[in-house]
């Protein structure tokens, strides 16, 4: 006979349940990992809005960079981001859409993929045809000519170093920049003549001189003429400017050289300095807004005297320099289009030519004062029956911040 005891006399629920609240085995670790789920979703959830957002950010910063590039004066704070940057971000913001969910990870993709198509086709600063182009031989009797922003004239390192640097290349001519001096600590009232001319010619015996304020121009050719481009110190400053002006504006000088029955016209270029980072502060009293006018403006004249100088010149010719711009700056693309980039006869995919060195001068150089570039700044382009076999932008040995450009040509 079976006996079948009360569950109030055994203490058990009907049915054979466990005590509430004990619940089934395997309950617990359900709950656990559906909240551990809907944590996780809402995490994603989260940082796919986050992707999203700083997608639409950036695409519309990049936007705005372009359509104001080289026009309004406050543009170039918007321009100062270097290419690689311009390139960077969107791609990684395009990798970082890949860990959203929903519908937020195509729309993510989607802003992010614009804004590196727009930075691709808008002055990339990469260099394509490195990818398939063979150099060659460069021919006999091609000329070798040498460019460089010279730091101050290498006031870090010595003028002998930057002279041997320079005469290792054997050059047949030099386009050179910042062929002045400079007292750290007074901006843009620091700047003094230096007169070596004998010195030089010492340096560089046989080789025929032209220079204006900062620019210096060595050539192994007869130079049969020398001119200043754009708007000189007078038409800014009056009628005796003293040398800290003539160095804020002879920015171009061009000069003619007979080179076998021909003549090449040279330019060597160092555009305005958009903006030093000393001048930022925002909370100084410093008049930012008049700075950057004032600054832009020179800019443009410079660029704009240079171009209809170039579109006037039916000589060959050859364009030098540190243009203080990037692949990716409306003034320079408007010169590429009256003139011929250098750029393609470089064998680097990204091409780099300058690095910022100058916390390093005023001690602070734990971050930034580091030999690799970030920017290219320093370029070369040509024109009529001028050819550039190669080109190539070689370090200077802590000498200078910017490397120098090597090209050879043949008329």
């Amino acid at each position: 006979m079976t006996t079948t005891l009360d569950p109030a006399v055994t203490g058990e629920p009907p049915g054979g349940d466990a005590p509430p609240g004990t619940g089934s085995p395997d309950v617990a670790p359900e709950r656990a990992s559906g909240r551990v789920r809907r944590t996780a979703r809402a995490l994603r959830l989260w940082y796919g809005r986050a992707v999203l957002g700083a997608a639409v950010l950036w695409l519309a910063y990049a936007v705005v960079r372009w359509l104001a590039s080289g026009r309004p004066h406050w543009s170039i704070v918007l321009d100062v981001v270097p290419p690689l940057f311009l390139l960077g971000a969107p791609l990684l913001l395009l990798v970082a859409a890949a860990a959203a969910c929903g519908r937020r990870r195509p729309l993510a993709a989607v802003v992010s993929g614009l804004a590196l198509a727009l930075a691709l086709t808008t002055g990339s600063g990469l260099n394509w045809p490195a990818l398939w182009r063979e150099p060659g031989p460069v021919p006999a009797g091609a000329l070798r000519v040498v460019s460089l922003n010279t730091q101050y004239w290498a006031m870090a390192t010595g003028s002998d170093r930057l002279i041997a640097l320079l005469k290792s290349r054997d050059a047949d001519v030099y386009l050179l920049q910042e062929h002045v001096g400079w007292t750290p600590g007074l901006g843009e009232d620091g700047y003094w003549r230096i007169d070596d001319d004998d010195a030089l010619r010492r340096a560089f015996p046989g080789y025929q001189m032209a220079r204006r304020g900062e620019l210096l121009t060595l050539s192994r050719f007869p130079i049969v003429d020398q001119r200043l481009v754009g708007p000189g110190p007078r038409l800014t400053f009056g009628r005796k400017p003293d040398f800290g002006q003539v160095f804020a504006r002879e920015k171009v000088l061009r000069t003619d050289i007979a080179v076998g029955g021909r003549v090449l016209s040279t330019y060597n270029v160092h555009i305005t300095v958009p903006l030093a980072l000393d001048n930022l502060n925002p909370f100084s009293d410093f008049d930012h807004d008049s700075y950057l006018r004032r600054k832009h403006a020179w800019r443009q004249e410079e660029f704009e005297g240079l171009e209809r100088d170039v579109r006037a010149n039916d000589r060959p010719l050859l364009i030098a320099g540190d243009f203080n711009a990037t692949a990716s700056m409306r003034p320079l693309r408007r010169l590429a289009e009256v003139a011929e980039d250098a750029t393609p006869a470089n064998p680097s995919f990204l091409p780099l030519s300058w690095k910022f060195a100058a916390l390093g001068e005023f001690g602070e150089d734990a971050l930034f004062n580091r030999d690799l570039p970030f920017f290219r700044m320093d370029w070369a382009f040509t024109r009529g029956d001028t050819t550039v076999h190669r080109y190539d932008l070689l370090p200077t040995d802590g000498i200078s911040e910017h490397r120098m450009q090597e090209l050879r040509i043949t008329l």
